[in-house]
C-alpha cells in the first residue's frame, strides 16, 4: 500500500466517527460562539485547543481501526525546528577617533523537542557572553584612544536541514590590519544536543590526529595544484608550520552532511588565503566512528 493509499484509508476512517451527542452539543455551542466573537474587533487565537482537538481526532481513529494505526505510523512526526532572530544590535560612529562597531547579536529559538530547547538556551547565553566581551574590549580601546579600530560581528545559518543546524559568527577586528575569526555552533536536531567536535567520535578515539593528518595531505595537493595555495607547512620555520587541530576546533556540517573543519584567518595560512576550510573524506570520518 503506498502513501497516498494509507492517507485515503486513514480519511475514510476519520469519517466514519460518530461524535456523541454531548460532544456534538459542544461543537454546536463553540461555533455558535464563534461567530459572536467574529463580530468583536479582538482577535483570539488558541493553538493549544487546536492541538488538543487534532490528537483527539488522531486518538479517536487509531483506537477504532487498527489499518488507520499502521497507516499513521508512516507519516513523518512533527519536524523539529530552530529559528533566529537578532537579538540587539551594538552600532558605534566616532569619526574623530576613526572608531566604528557593528555588532549583532542573534537568539535562537527551537520548538519539537525538549533537549533541543535546552540546547538552544545554552548557545543563547554563549554568543551573548562573547557578544559582550568584544564590546567592552572595543569600549576599553576607544577610551585609550589607540589608533583606527572597527569591530564587525555578524551571524548566519549555514546549515539548516531535517537532521541538522549550524550558526556562524564572524568577526571582523581592524587595526593596522583586519583579522578575521568564525565560531560554529552545532545542534544535532535528531538528538537535540548542542555538539562539539569530540561528540562525533567514541570516547577514546584519536581524531584529533588522524583529521589533522587528512588536512595536511589536502594542503599538500591544494598547494601542488595552485601555486597561490599557501599554507604553514614543510616550510623553513618548522616551529610555525601546522601541526594538529585543537580538541575542539570550529567546525560544521555541510549541507550534504560533510564535516568542515575552519581556521580563523593566519592560523594556518597567510592573511589573504582568509579563513581556511577543510571537508574531512566520510571514509575517513566512518572509519574513526567505528573504532
Amino acid at each position: 500500500m503506498n502513501r497516498q493509499e494509507q492517507m485515503e484509508m486513514l480519511k475514510q476512517e476519520y469519517q466514519k466517527i460518530e461524535i456523541p451527542g454531548q460532544a456534538l452539543t459542544a461543537v454546536q455551542q463553540g461555533i455558535r460562539q464563534a461567530h459572536q466573537e467574529s463580530r468583536k474587533p479582538v482577535y483570539r487565537f488558541y493553538p493549544g485547543r487546536i492541538a488538543a482537538a487534532a490528537v483527539l481526532a488522531v486518538v479517536a481513529v487509531l483506537n477504532l481501526s487498527p489499518q488507520a494505526a499502521m497507516a499513521v505510523a508512516d507519516v513523518p512526526v512533527l519536524q523539529k525546528v530552530v529559528q533566529i532572530v537578532t537579538l540587539n544590535r551594538y552600532q558605534v560612529t566616532e569619526e574623530s577617533l576613526n572608531y566604528t562597531a557593528n555588532v549583532e547579536t542573534p537568539e535562537l529559538s527551537a520548538s519539537g523537542d525538549a533537549q533541543l530547547e535546552s540546547s538552544v538556551g545554552e548557545i543563547n547565553a554563549e554568543v551573548e557572553a562573547y557578544a559582550d566581551q568584544m564590546i567592552a574590549q572595543f569600549e576599553r580601546e576607544m577610551e585609550q584612544q589607540g589608533g583606527v579600530y572597527g569591530l564587525d560581528i555578524l551571524y548566519n545559518v549555514v546549515t539548516d536541514t531535517d537532521d541538522w543546524f549550524t550558526l556562524q559568527i564572524t568577526t571582523v577586528e581592524t587595526m593596522a590590519s583586519g583579522a578575521e575569526t568564525r565560531r560554529y555552533y552545532n545542534l544535532d536536531k535528531t538528538t537535540g544536543r548542542y555538539v562539539q567536535l569530540a561528540d562525533l567520535f567514541p570516547e577514546g578515539v584519536d581524531y584529533v590526529t588522524v583529521i589533522s593528518d587528512n588536512i595536511r595531505v589536502q594542503m599538500k595537493q591544494r598547494m601542488a595544484e595552485n601555486e597561490e595555495q599557501i599554507y604553514f607547512i614543510d616550510s623553513d620555520m618548522p616551529e610555525d608550520d601546522f601541526q594538529q587541530i585543537a580538541a575542539d576546533q570550529s567546525f560544521y556540517r555541510n549541507q550534504d552532511g560533510g564535516l568542515v573543519i575552519v581556521f580563523n584567518e593566519y592560523d594556518v595560512a597567510p592573511g589573504y588565503m582568509g579563513c581556511p576550510e577543510f571537508v574531512i573524506d566520510a571514509q575517513v570520518i566512518a572509519a574513526l566512528q567505528q573504532r
